[in-house]
């Protein structure tokens, strides 16, 4: 069985229809692009910016490793979360009890996945700031560059005999100038935040041409892969959890931990979301898995919007997104003729 279809037991005809719609880049795409806007949207929002006014208390953690949890910034502990979570569902979820053996077999590869999970750990990091800061339009809307910074890196590695033709590249303008338009005296633009959305948009860019090389040497996606990545993310975000400044043992804090049932939802959709992300990237070319994560990010503007609201866009704003968004659907459109 394919590494896209670990996960499941079936039978000889099950197996070939499962094995049928993951090797099919319209159906992976589609269910990774609702995936995102749906439930991680939502999940991730509210784990950002959950608030227990309310019920919280004032509570001195006696041991190193809560007073380490309760004082850890919402973005360093969602990227612990979701690492963590992430690959325990990667180990344990699956119909073979065997776990050793997935343990063994995803330690064989994480010196092929080392620098991809590098740049995996730091867009999501990146990703979680910008978040938590400027919110979800403006940093969707600056991720939209994605596709200008792969075609960058790919210029650089591969040369131009790797480049799309002009009328690709011309796409990428309006998404330049979008993004700057979308930025300029935005009510949520914040240096600090924006700068980390440009760090997520150039990780994740190194990302996704990454991970394409190492799924192609090792011949691992989905599932597998996305263990490997986590394995060695989950490790990077360990070390920089215990980086973070300490309390003093007399300093008392405020809890205001999102409750289990959110944890485990940020957990799961995160898992989901890039298990289908890392079969997608298989299928497709860097370029244009950069071209259609950025068609991906308008549905999570809108559903962002939809279910938590914000502060309204200037009509330049709002020009700079649609911009963008257009340059994204013409890159698309233009890489296949």
């Amino acid at each position: 069985m394919s590494g896209a279809t670990e996960m499941l037991v079936s039978s000889p005809v099950s197996t070939g229809l499962l094995s049928s719609l993951t090797d099919n880049t319209h159906v992976v795409g589609a269910a990774w692009m609702i995936s995102s806007a749906l439930f991680t949207t939502y999940s991730t929002t509210r784990f950002l910016k959950y608030d227990t006014v309310s019920t919280s208390a004032v509570v001195d953690p006696k041991s190193r490793a809560a007073r380490l949890l309760s004082t850890m910034p919402r973005p360093t502990l969602l990227t612990l979360c979701r690492f963590g979570g992430s690959l325990l569902l990667g180990l344990l979820a699956h119909p073979n009890a065997n776990v050793m053996q997935r343990i063994r077999d995803t330690k064989k590869v994480l010196p092929d996945f080392a620098l991809p999970a590098t740049f995996l750990f730091i867009a999501n990091y990146a990703n979680s700031i910008s978040l938590n800061r400027i919110g979800i339009s403006l940093t969707y809307t600056t991720k939209c560059g994605i596709p200008l910074m792969t075609v960058l890196l790919t210029l650089l590695l591969d040369g131009t005999k790797a480049m799309p033709s002009l009328l690709t590249l011309a796409s990428l303008v309006p998404i330049a100038l979008g993004i700057a338009a979308a930025s300029w005296n935005s009510p949520t633009f914040e240096r600090t935040g924006f700068a980390a959305a440009l760090l997520s948009c150039t990780a994740q860019s190194a990302l996704n041409v990454s991970s394409k090389r190492a799924m192609s040497k090792t011949g691992l996606a989905g599932p597998p892969a996305q263990r490997a990545m986590v394995a060695v993310g989950f490790v990077i975000a360990v070390v920089f959890s215990f980086l973070q400044p300490k309390p003093t043992e007399k300093t008392k804090f405020t809890r205001t931990d999102p409750p289990p049932w959110l944890v485990g939802m940020a957990i799961s959709a995160y898992h989901v979301e890039y298990v289908l992300s890392f079969m997608f990237v298989k299928l497709v070319s860097p370029i244009t898995y950069g071209a259609c994560d950025a068609i991906r990010r308008l549905s999570i503007i809108l559903s962002g919007h939809w279910m938590f609201g914000g502060s309204p866009f200037s009509r330049l704003n709002i020009l700079g997104i649609a911009l963008a968004l257009l340059g994204a659907l013409s890159y698309s459109i233009t890489s296949n003729i």
